[in-house]
């Protein structure tokens, strides 16, 4: 007993529980993500009908806060998953995707960001990056089809919605990270029943926003289309990206000495499940998605995959590059149990699903900005990283801000002795 004790506070020592306060790299990443945002905001300003440089800034910045938002919301809705199912083998991991989830407040940043360039672009320049909006705001361009959809498509509630969904994430956030700091001080249980009970409406109210959020920020860019298997596309791309930049903060963790014997090859092992499972859904969802709309044949469905598979452009291309990599490529590797316990091939493959989710985001949003314009541009690597590194530099120094696990959590010791049999 007295040796499993003295184990016990090894493991969670503050040699491995915590960082060097360090808040250097953390704002290098933000400074450098600012000025990204900033480039793109300017670059903006200075489109024309020759350049086309504010229809690519607005569609490039949109990619990346939608991003952002992706990872934030996604962790939010893993840690009210771990909650609801009292999951015991996450007790050691649950710090982490709350780091996450708590900067919902740099998606909610960038999107208050990307609605002043589209003030400004639609008002000096005639530039929208939501096609519907120019018709709300001209009513002699409406169409039929607009005014069919005026009703949920109309900028008051646009921002009325939105304003819904981040006061949503924002209290959800709010609650869960206070339960999981109060118990840090004084080691009540009850804080994760509080957090269990809160996690039942949540998931529901925290689904709902996550799909609706996919409608208005990705199915609505083109009005003409819609898509019924939109909002779970949307919520399955951002819980696997989650699962890999939640992994990779593991696995940087473990490289710089810290967690040892508390996140372990049996967590990796699990944490690589995850990722693997979430390959096969992403594929599954993406699958049907194309199914329906190919079998049904409906002009205002299938325009979307036309345009995307326009011969001799690069849209063409990443419609052949994502499946292979989004899927193919990681459900292959992953499938192996080696592969999934092993450190440094988690880590690669939890980047290259990051960057895979980037171009698939990219490949939805990108060619509305029409076909006439180049595919790809420096200002869409600039408009993508700004919301992105920002993101990463906040997540840093949140990182280093605390313990990097919950030090009284009930379901920490069946954590600390998780096996994986499987």
């Amino acid at each position: 007993m007295t040796s499993m004790h003295a184990s016990r506070q090894m493991l969670l020592s503050r040699e491995n529980i915590e960082l060097k306060a360090n808040s250097g790299r953390g704002m290098g990443l933000m400074a450098l993500g600012a000025i990204c945002v900033v480039v793109t905001f300017v670059m903006s300003l200075m489109g024309n009908e020759e350049n086309h440089m504010t229809s690519v800034a607005l569609h490039a910045f949109q990619v990346g806060m939608l991003v952002t938002i992706g990872f934030s919301t996604a962790a939010l809705g893993a840690t009210m998953i771990f909650h609801q199912f009292n999951a015991g083998w996450m007790g050691a991991m649950r710090r982490q995707f709350e780091n996450v989830m708590s900067l919902v407040w740099v998606g909610a940043l960038m999107f208050i960001i990307s609605l002043v360039m589209q003030a400004i672009a639609a008002s000096s320049q005639h530039v929208y990056l939501f096609h519907w909006m120019e018709m709300w705001a001209d009513p002699s361009h409406r169409t039929e089809l607009y005014e069919h959809k005026s009703g949920f498509l109309n900028l008051p509630f646009f921002l009325i919605r939105a304003l819904f969904y981040f006061a949503v994430w924002f209290g959800l956030t709010r609650l869960l990270w206070s339960y999981s700091i109060k118990q840090d001080q004084d080691g009540d249980r009850w804080h994760s029943a509080h957090a269990r009970k809160l996690s039942a409406p949540g998931i529901v109210l925290w689904g709902f926003t996550v799909a609706f959020a996919g409608f208005d920020w990705l199915m609505a860019l083109d009005y003409h289309w819609f898509s019924t298997m939109l909002g779970v596309y949307f919520f399955a791309g951002n819980m696997l990206s989650m699962w890999a930049l939640t992994a990779l903060i593991f696995v940087s963790l473990r490289s710089v000495g810290r967690l040892s014997g508390v996140y372990t090859n049996e967590h990796l092992h699990d944490h690589g499940k995850l990722m693997f499972a979430f390959v096969v859904f992403w594929a599954y969802i993406t699958f049907s998605q194309y199914f329906l709309i190919w079998y049904a044949n409906i002009p205002e469905e299938t325009t979307f995959f036309i345009i995307r598979k326009a011969d001799g452009t690069l849209w063409q291309t990443l419609s052949w590059v994502i499946p292979i990599g989004h899927f193919i490529a990681p459900f292959v590797i992953l499938m192996a149990r080696p592969a999934k316990r092993s450190f440094k091939l988690i880590a690669v493959m939890a980047i290259f699903l990051i960057g895979m989710h980037i171009i698939d985001l990219y490949w939805m949003v990108r060619p509305q900005a029409g076909l006439e314009l180049p595919a790809f541009t420096w200002l869409d690597v600039v408009g993508i990283a700004g919301p992105v590194l920002f993101f990463a530099g906040a997540l840093v120094r949140k990182i280093g801000s605390g313990p990097l696990v919950g030090i009284h959590d009930p379901r920490l010791e069946e954590a600390l002795h998780h096996k994986n049999y499987v």
